[in-house]
């Protein structure tokens, strides 16, 4: 359902864009999102032969609102990725793999200073040479440009140390920093010296300025309509282009989008969960991942506005108290996977040991809020949004709250300015939302940890956590997968959200068209690897 237009609501001040980065990437891919099926790993018509494509339509929900990658938003990269390549590319398994970057790695230990080898004779669509120089300035250019990621770059030293060397200095750790730079990310996109020297009109009336396999093609395309692209006879790896030509249409429509897949027009479909059954009943594949979620965020968790929310046992009251198997079935049916958890499944940080942590227990419920003092119940103001079921969310929640005697008293915004004002204005404890499941390492920063603009309105704080975070963002990997758990293990134990459930990004996936795959990894799929099947 991504038909939510963020850009008129933008706030114009740096604060404010730094503190919407995050939501606005959930929500954009929360708008796309709503829908049906949990295929883990599956890749549509993997059975299929690959062979050269001709041309690959693909239909998204929403149009761009312009067509640079330095401020492109995380629902926005497809439309980028095909002629901007990036550093790195994040593989549909999930692994990070060499794109312009042939080769690199963290220096000494701490996770603060990456080094990185380019390729020799790689060049831009327009013929001038990928250097150490181009990709430094391009991701300056990105840390500067205030678009949703650039606060992932904000403690960046950038060096170009020869022709085809650089180094990435960082104030802090970041152990994903390669992630962050593949095609999945707007400011790991690279763009060009030309690119850059008139980066004002990089939009969908001017050729792309990038590496990428693909080239925009602006006389083919109609903004809002439909965005061509065609093979770079530049790039530097043809096995990497599988078509000659790739469409990306504006559909908003699931049935319409469904029609036009029966009749050959569209290939590749992301769309919602409305459409799963007509187009399971036209010979569809659907693949998808439960990766947006939905729940409470708790984030009143010092008791400044509601005093039961800073004693755990009330936070852990509203978990039990909650049926989420019936709270899903009800609203979400199949699309819909019951969690106590922020990450999924197999996903970042994952615990088994807290898969059923709150089993649904009125009674436990009612035992612990009489133990913190209210055993009459209490009033809890909830902030919800009328987009994306936010507030349906809150409702059904009210009514399970209510028979524990905690009257949700909810209240529904209309636009994405306000909804983000009153999650950080200290006037609501409890926020009905949705956030996209990511590394625990990005979680932190946007979704839990102190400087956390938004989804952490109160700034709560907790030194064990604190510590955990920053041990797992200096660690090496092995030693990063246990203290991730543990951050996790302390986030449900100490009830700082009440989740209920995620659903998917659902693609549906015409016959003859394979590379449609998701992962844990990388549950969003990317059309570079979209091929032509026999």
């Amino acid at each position: 359902m991504r038909t939510f237009d963020r850009t008129p609501h933008r706030p114009t001040t740096r604060t404010h864009r730094a503190a919407l980065a995050t939501l606005c990437a959930a929500l954009s891919l929360t708008l796309a999102a709503c829908g049906g099926g949990t295929d883990t790993t599956t890749d549509a018509q993997s059975t299929g032969k690959a062979v050269p494509g001709d041309t690959l339509t693909v239909a998204e929900q929403q149009a761009p609102p312009g067509l640079n990658p330095g401020t492109a938003d995380l629902g926005f990269v497809d439309f980028t990725m095909l002629s901007y390549e990036s550093l790195f590319y994040l593989s549909p398994e999930g692994t990070v793999e060499p794109a312009l970057a042939k080769s690199w790695k963290y220096v000494g230990t701490g996770n603060t200073e990456l080094s990185v080898t380019l390729r020799d004779g790689v060049e831009f669509a327009d013929g001038t040479a990928v250097t150490a120089e181009a990709v430094k300035a391009s991701l300056e250019y990105a840390k500067k440009a205030q678009g949703n990621q650039a606060h992932y770059l904000t403690d960046a030293t950038i060096t170009a140390t020869g022709d085809l060397t650089l180094t990435i200095k960082l104030a802090k750790p970041n152990p994903i920093l390669p992630t962050l730079l593949t095609q999945s990310y707007g400011i790991g996109q690279i763009i060009s010296p030309k690119g850059l020297a008139d980066a004002a009109n990089l939009t969908p009336t001017r050729t792309s300025q990038g590496a990428g396999p693909y080239v925009y093609e602006p006389s083919d395309s109609v903004a809002g309509d439909h965005y061509t692209y065609s093979a770079n006879p530049n790039y530097y790896d043809k096995s990497k282009q599988h078509y000659k030509k790739i469409v990306i249409r504006i559909v908003q429509n699931g049935q319409t989008a469904v029609n036009a897949m029966k009749t050959g027009q569209i290939d590749v479909y992301k769309g919602d969960y409305t459409s799963a059954a007509s187009a399971k009943s036209a010979g569809m594949s659907t693949v998808g991942l439960p990766v947006i979620l939905q729940g409470l965020s708790l984030i009143d968790r010092e008791g400044e506005v509601s005093e039961p929310l800073g004693d755990v046992r009330v936070r852990q009251a509203i978990n039990y108290a909650i049926d989420r198997e019936a709270v899903t079935e009800a609203l979400l049916g199949s699309a819909g996977t019951p969690t106590t958890q922020t990450v999924i499944k197999g996903g970042d940080g994952y615990s088994e040991a807290m898969a059923d942590y709150y089993p649904y227990d009125p009674a436990k419920a009612k035992e612990l809020l009489k133990e913190a003092g209210y055993a009459d119940g209490f009033e809890l103001p909830v902030l919800a949004a009328t987009f994306v079921g936010f507030d349906t969310m809150a409702q059904a929640i009210a009514g399970q709250l209510s028979k524990v005697g905690i009257k949700v008293k909810v209240t529904a915004v209309t636009s994405i300015t306000s909804f983000v004002e009153n999650q950080t204005n200290k006037k609501y404890p409890a926020v009905s939302g949705g956030f996209t499941e990511e590394p625990m390492y990005l979680e932190g920063l946007d979704l839990f940890m102190p400087g956390s603009k938004v989804f952490n309105g109160f700034g709560s704080t907790s030194p064990e956590l604190t510590e955990l975070f920053d041990k797992a963002a200096a660690a090496d990997p092995t030693e990063r997968a246990d203290l991730d758990r543990q951050m996790q293990e302390y986030l449900v134990k100490n009830a700082w959200f009440a989740p209920v459930a995620f659903t998917p990004v659902n693609y549906y996936v015409r016959p003859g068209t394979g590379g449609v795959k998701v992962s844990a990894g990388a549950p969003f799929a990317s059309p570079l690897a979209f091929y032509a099947t026999k």
